[in-house]
C-alpha cells in the first residue's frame, strides 16, 4: 500500500457488497476491508476469529503511517485503535456514539465484558466526545479527569429548500387523517410494537409510514397487508431522507426504556424529523423531552400504547398543523456546522 500524505482524512470501515475498496468521497479517503473471516457464523468463537482478523488488517495497513489523530467510532474497535496509538504514538479520540456498556439487549457475560472493556482501555483515551446530554454525565461521573465534548447527531441538511415528496398523496389518506411517520432502525426496543399495535386498532382514524430496515420489516409488511393505514417504505438514500420526511405530518420517536443507553438517548431520527418541519410525538425521557420542550417542537408521552392510543384520539390535523408553523424556525440552531465547531476545536487543541 502506498504511502498516505499528510493532512488526510482516512476513513477504515468493512467493504459490503456493490462499494469500492478504496475511493475519495469529498476529499476523505475512504478504505473498505473485506474479511475472509466475515460468512463465518456468529458464534463467539468465531466473532473472536473474525475481530482477530479484523485487528490484523488495520493494524498492518495503518501502524506505520504517521497518523496524528485516531477517531475510533463506539466500543467495538477500541481495542484496534489503542494498539494502533501505541505504534503511532497519535491522540486517540473515543466516540462514545452510545451509552456503550448499557445498551438495549446487553446482559450477563456480554455486558460485563463490554464494561471490562471499556474501564480498561480508557486510560489510554486522550478524549471523549458522546451524544447528548445526560451521557455526558454519566461518563463524566465515572472518568472525573477524561475531557469530555458533546457531539449531537444532528444530520447535515444540505436541502434548505422546500422539496418534499408527496407521500399523503401517494397513499391517498383522506383529509381528516394525519400521516405519522417513523425513521430509522425496526429494531426491538423502540415502540414499533406498540406503534403496530395501535394503528392497527379500526378505532384509530390516522395513518403511519415506516421508513427503515431492521429486524422487525417482515412483521411491519405483514401488518401493512392487513390494515391500510400501516405503511411501509425501503431506506432512501441519506441525503433524500429530509424530503421524504417533509411528506408527512408528525414524526414518533418513542423509545422504550429498557436501558441506560435509551433512556439518555437523543436518536437521529428526532433531528431529522425536527429538520423536516415536523412535529415529534416524542418518549417522556430526559434529553428527547428537553429538545422537545426547549422547541416546541411537539408532544411528550410515555412510550406505551395506552398512552399513544389516548393521545391519538385528542389530535387533530388542525393541531398539528398549528405545532408545525414556525418551526423551522425555532430548531433554526439545530445544525450539524454548530456540532462540527465541537468537533473541530477538540481535533485541534489535541494537535496544539
Amino acid at each position: 500500500m502506498e504511502r498516505f500524505p499528510k493532512k488526510k482524512l482516512i476513513i477504515a470501515g468493512f467493504q459490503e457488497k456493490n462499494y469500492l475498496k478504496r475511493e475519495i468521497i469529498g476529499g476523505r479517503l475512504v478504505d473498505r476491508w473485506r474479511l475472509t473471516t466475515r460468512p463465518l457464523p456468529k458464534d463467539p468463537l468465531s466473532q473472536i476469529i473474525k475481530y482477530l482478523e479484523w485487528r490484523y488488517r488495520l493494524i498492518n495497513a495503518y501502524s506505520r503511517e504517521p497518523l496524528q489523530i485516531i477517531h475510533c467510532h463506539d466500543l467495538e474497535p477500541l481495542w484496534i485503535a489503542v494498539d494502533l496509538k501505541m505504534k503511532t504514538r497519535a491522540k486517540l479520540v473515543y466516540d462514545a456514539h452510545e451509552l456503550e456498556t448499557d445498551r438495549n439487549g446487553s446482559r450477563g457475560i456480554r455486558k460485563a465484558l463490554s464494561q471490562f472493556q471499556e474501564k480498561y482501555l480508557m486510560p489510554y483515551v486522550d478524549h471523549l466526545i458522546t451524544v447528548s446530554p445526560s451521557i455526558r454525565d454519566w461518563y463524566a461521573q465515572r472518568y472525573p479527569d477524561k475531557p469530555i465534548s458533546l457531539v449531537r447527531n444532528i444530520p447535515h441538511v444540505v436541502d434548505s429548500g422546500s422539496k418534499s415528496v408527496a407521500a399523503r398523496k401517494s397513499l391517498k389518506l383522506p383529509d381528516k387523517a394525519l400521516l405519522f411517520l417513523y425513521l430509522g432502525g425496526l429494531n426491538q426496543g423502540r415502540g414499533i410494537e406498540t406503534m403496530l399495535q395501535v394503528f392497527e386498532d379500526p378505532g384509530v382514524r390516522h395513518h403511519i409510514l415506516f421508513m427503515g430496515s431492521g429486524p422487525l420489516v417482515s412483521k411491519i409488511k405483514s401488518l401493512s397487508e392487513k390494515c391500510n393505514r400501516i405503511h411501509y417504505l425501503a431506506p432512501v438514500p441519506q441525503n433524500e431522507v429530509i424530503s421524504y420526511a417533509r411528506g408527512a405530518d408528525v414524526g414518533l420517536c418513542l423509545t422504550e426504556d429498557t436501558c441506560l443507553n435509551h433512556r439518555y438517548c437523543l436518536p437521529n431520527k428526532l433531528f431529522e424529523c425536527l429538520l423536516s418541519g415536523l412535529p415529534v410525538v416524542a418518549s417522556n425521557l430526559p434529553d428527547m423531552a428537553q429538545i422537545i420542550r426547549d422547541y416546541k417542537g411537539g408532544w411528550v408521552i410515555e412510550p406505551k400504547a395506552t398512552a399513544l392510543t389516548q393521545f391519538l384520539e385528542h389530535l387533530d390535523p388542525l393541531q398539528a398543523r398549528q405545532v408545525r408553523h414556525g418551526l423551522l424556525n425555532r430548531v433554526a440552531d439545530l445544525r450539524w456546522e454548530n456540532e462540527a465547531r465541537v468537533l473541530l476545536d477538540v481535533y485541534e487543541r489535541l494537535l496544539a
